[in-house]
């Protein structure tokens, strides 16, 4: 249990300061970014197809969601860092219990948030292939 994934975060640098210095998170941000583009381009391209306003409230919902996951995340992730600042000389030290759950917190909300986004963007392709093809049977 002492030893850590790595997988889990990129460097002790990740609990001290920003998440954006992690090319993980980078990754998940950008995905997140690609989820909710992808929602907008839906909205554009078949709002004659579905009522507008079902759509608009769908599509703003999707959009909402998203954007208030990575809220929280970066709000879990300030916690996280106020905790890890405040560690005493004897919670410090590497593989200490403390220093093992707040790492495993961080990549837990890692994670989630990857899982999150990628669903997301999984589902509103999902959708906007059967949209193509109602278009195509609606003509």
């Amino acid at each position: 249990m002492n030893e850590i994934p790595r997988s889990f975060i990129d460097g002790r640098c990740f609990l001290t300061g920003s998440p954006f210095r992690s090319a993980w998170f980078w990754v998940i941000t950008a995905l997140g970014i690609g989820a909710l583009v992808t929602d907008v381009v839906l909205l554009i391209q078949y709002h004659r197809l579905l009522d507008s306003n079902a759509s608009v409230a769908l599509g703003a919902l999707v959009g909402i969601q998203l954007l208030y996951q990575l809220w929280r995340t970066l709000r879990y992730y300030a916690r996280i860092r106020t905790l890890y600042s405040m560690k005493s000389a004897d919670e410090a030290k590497e593989g200490s219990p403390l220093d093992l759950a707040i790492r495993i917190a961080t990549g837990g909300l890692t994670d989630l948030l990857f899982y999150c986004f990628g669903i997301t963007l999984v589902m509103l392709v999902v959708a906007g292939v059967l949209l193509m093809h109602l278009n195509h049977v609606a003509r």
